[in-house]
């Protein structure tokens, strides 16, 4: 139980930090295809922020070196956007999945959010989604209200409408 709480905990710290983030209950891997466009090793944010990303079936996973946390990202492509949507989580199916958008780079990949996210929402999406999380209220956060029913949706509208992206995090592939 304390595992899991450290787990949960440790995602929101990363998605706080980035901000932006599209929260859902659904996996998107049931409906579209994973990607791999990151080859397996060592990247770093800077010397003291270094994850190693290994594939693992039909994700990526990703171990943290200096908080020793493992998490998992599955990259697909959908039509509305030209580089990836991210998908970002821990294994127990109970904890949120968070989405972002990922682009390559010659030296690694940058992560991607949608600046002031909840008060740009078009409106035909404000009614499918709802403002933070469960946990809090945060205006660079939506959380997606019926994740089974709509997450698909909201991530291709959101993109479709080509607000403005934030840089959140960029890594370079260590040697």
């Amino acid at each position: 139980m304390l595992m899991r709480v450290c787990r949960l905990v440790a995602v929101l710290a990363v998605a706080l930090q980035i901000g932006g983030c599209i929260y859902s209950d659904f996996d998107l891997s049931s409906t579209l295809k994973p990607e791999f466009p990151i080859k397996a090793g060592a990247y770093a944010k800077d010397k003291d922020h270094v994850v190693v990303v290994r594939r693992e079936g039909d994700a990526y996973r990703v171990y943290n070196r200096s908080t020793k946390l493992t998490t998992y990202a599955r990259l697909y492509k959908i039509p509305e956007y030209s580089d990836y949507l991210m998908q970002y989580y821990v294994r127990n199916k109970k904890e949120p999945i968070v989405y972002l958008f990922l682009k390559t780079t010659d030296k690694g990949f940058e992560v991607y959010t949608i600046d002031k996210l909840a008060t740009v929402v078009p409106e035909n999406l404000s009614k499918l989604v709802r403002q933070g999380t469960k946990n809090g209220k945060n205006e660079n956060e939506i959380t997606i209200t019926n994740g089974r029913r709509d997450t698909l949706y909201v991530v291709r509208e959101l993109a479709r409408a080509n607000l403005k992206l934030k840089l959140a995090e960029s890594y370079e592939r260590q040697p």
